[in-house]
């Protein structure tokens, strides 16, 4: 992940847990509305899943700068 001369980004670890995070919320809100058929979790699913989009996004963009 990274050497001695160039060590490795803590923002690239965080994108990764991002991405992550992202794809358990999406899976879990279908899940949730497919499976269930509950619509206040799949409410909230949805809802931490575009909070987890953005946060993907926010993270990219800091790695963008960084370099």
């Amino acid at each position: 992940m990274g050497s001695h001369d160039r060590p490795a980004s803590p923002l690239l670890f965080r994108l990764i847990l991002a991405v992550f995070g992202l794809a358990v919320l999406v899976a879990g809100a279908v899940l949730a509305a497919v499976v269930l058929g509950s619509a206040p979790l799949t409410v909230v699913l949805t809802a931490g899943a575009i909070a987890a989009g953005l946060n993907v996004y926010w993270v990219s963009r800091r790695r963008r700068y960084e370099r």
